[in-house]
């Protein structure tokens, strides 16, 4: 997993101008047969040599591709580890006022469908495929964020029973008298991994939605169960102190489990849930907006899921 190592709250700014239109679900019988009758009528449409006219407004779009990318390619159905986010993007010359017809959707969906299959790694599942669009000097961008995700073995779980201490970042691996031991992950990885291991069993996702979390959104825990030097009381792990000891900062398995525990993320998680959607998973990072000041950070994303 990619790791942020310097955030610019800048791009932060960017992130939130981009999020899609949800579908209006008070309109949509979103029942399982249901589902799925809707996306095999948009699949026939798409796959029809002469097109029936139909247009489609910008939210009922980005559902249909979203659903049919999801249910030809999702595979939600195992814990999965090392979630990596792609992101791919079309642009269509038109504001989508109008509407958007399926001879235009047909060329969203291929290039979309390509850029999923040309980039998933070997051996990974394409977990789900948050779609979402966006305009721009009068024209209209479709984009998919793909989680990449790598199956959870029995041998993966062994190797990570250990409770030994990890850096809080920078893929420094485990620290304290395991030091040394799996450069290349860090806490980040740990805690993600933890809190994804608690989904499983969905075929697919539609409907997905992602929401941000932040050290400065203020989690703040007041019965937060820690009096340790430098360590900020939020429900995301933040810590302030000098640079040397903060660049080599070492979580031990107590504050692992407490963010990973219900009045860490997963309270988080609670709250941020959209209504009638279920969590999907999560991508951890990690940060230094400044210095002196080191911090995670979490993409939560939600979904309706069928099987």
């Amino acid at each position: 997993m990619n790791k942020i190592v310097i955030v610019l709250i800048v791009s932060l700014i960017a992130f939130f101008s981009c999020k899609k239109d949800s579908i209006n679900t008070e309109k949509m019988d979103e029942s399982p047969r249901n589902v799925e009758r809707l996306i095999l009528g948009f699949k026939a449409k798409l796959d029809a040599t002469l097109k029936d006219g139909t247009t489609y407004a910008a939210d009922s779009a980005v559902w249909y591709v979203e659903a049919l990318l999801n249910y030809t390619y999702g595979n939600a159905s195992d814990q999965c580890r090392d979630f990596n986010v792609n992101l791919a993007e079309i642009t269509l010359n038109t504001t989508g006022t109008q509407g958007f017809t399926l001879e235009q959707l047909l060329t969203v969906f291929e290039y979309l469908e390509d850029d999923v299959l040309i980039n998933q790694p070997e051996n990974t599942n394409i977990y789900a495929i948050d779609v979402y669009a966006y305009s721009e000097d009068g024209q209209t961008v479709f984009a998919a964020r793909t989680a990449y995700a790598t199956p959870l073995t029995p041998q993966y779980k062994v190797a990570l029973d250990t409770a030994g201490c990890w850096y809080w970042g920078g893929e420094q691996g485990m620290c304290g008298p395991d030091s040394g031991l799996y450069v290349g992950m860090d806490a980040t990885d740990i805690i993600e991994e933890i809190i994804n291991s608690t989904v499983s069993g969905y075929d697919y996702f539609t409907d997905l939605e992602t929401q941000y979390a932040y050290y400065w959104q203020y989690w703040i825990d007041p019965n937060f169960p820690f009096e340790v030097q430098y360590l900020l009381p939020f429900r995301l792990f933040a810590a302030s102190g000098p640079v040397i000891e903060m660049l080599n900062y070492c979580m031990w398995p107590t504050l692992i489990e407490y963010y990973t525990g219900s009045q860490g993320i997963p309270y988080i998680i609670n709250e941020l849930r959209p209504v009638r959607k279920t969590f999907a998973y999560i991508v951890m990072s990690s940060g230094a907006p400044s210095e002196a000041h080191i911090v995670h950070e979490a993409e939560i994303i939600y979904g309706i899921p069928h099987n």
